[in-house]
């Protein structure tokens, strides 16, 4: 019940203090994929899970004729759950500090809620750029880690954030522990830069204040630092995601 009422009340929040075309970190991160997806490409999704969190709608648009379809979508990740991923067209259970890949195979690397994850970025940074071929991106979208969520969220046990994201709907198995050694924009930009990657834009944004929607009074304090921060740019660093358009070669 509490679930379902948090599910509600989220949407009907959003509703209240968006306009229907807002713009969300997924739907953003959304129109870059669009943006650099060609026809023919071969994808990475790396630390893909189980997509119930995103899904991209890459995957077998090759097959459907869709516009911009690719030839396909591999997803990579430690755990068993990219096997049910709708995302992907074939799935590998691997660590993206070691990736059982040929080098330069993926025309494209979509990582999404991954980076914060990371224990090695450096590593993982230098083998996704192995894999990708010349000219090919890395897509990536992850959460600074001065924002209000991550610095909450660092100070609690991991028992407690699985709580909290399985009470606001989240599986639990979606649910990992944090690093966050690689959230912010100058670390992200050493990590692509160190594994050989030409860094092309980096984006910091806020958007809606979706872990605060369980009450009025939070989501609308939360609206009101959204509204702060995107409009002054020296507040910048406190926007909650960071996404990065890497370029190999």
């Amino acid at each position: 019940m509490s679930i379902l009422g948090f599910g509600w009340r989220k949407e009907a929040l959003r509703r209240r203090f968006y306009p229907p075309d807002f713009r969300g970190m997924y739907d953003r991160l959304q129109d870059v994929i669009e943006q650099y997806v060609q026809p023919n490409y071969v994808v990475l999704d790396a630390g893909c899970g189980s997509g119930r969190v995103f899904q991209h709608r890459l995957a077998g648009r090759a097959q459907t004729g869709a516009r911009r379809g690719v030839r396909r979508v591999v997803g990579v990740d430690v755990t068993d759950e990219q096997r049910a991923n709708p995302n992907i067209d074939d799935a590998v259970r691997a660590d993206l500090r070691a990736l059982p890949l040929r080098d330069a195979s993926f025309d494209l690397v979509v990582m999404s809620h991954v980076a914060e994850h990371l224990t090695e970025p450096e590593q993982a940074f230098r083998e996704l750029a192995r894999v990708l071929r010349p000219g090919g991106r890395l897509l990536l979208l992850t959460p600074s880690r001065w924002h209000y969520v991550p610095l909450v969220a660092r100070l609690l046990p991991h028992r407690l954030h699985v709580a909290f994201n399985r009470w606001r709907g989240v599986d639990a198995r979606d649910v990992f522990p944090t690093a966050y050694r690689a959230n912010t924009a100058g670390r992200l930009r050493a990590l692509a830069e160190g594994a050989g990657l030409t860094v092309e834009r980096i984006e910091r944004f806020e958007t809606e204040p979706e872990y605060l929607a369980f009450h009025l009074a939070p989501y609308a304090l939360g609206v009101a630092y959204e509204r702060v921060v995107n409009r002054f740019d020296a507040l910048a660093p406190l926007r909650v995601n960071l996404l990065l358009v890497g370029r190999k070669g």
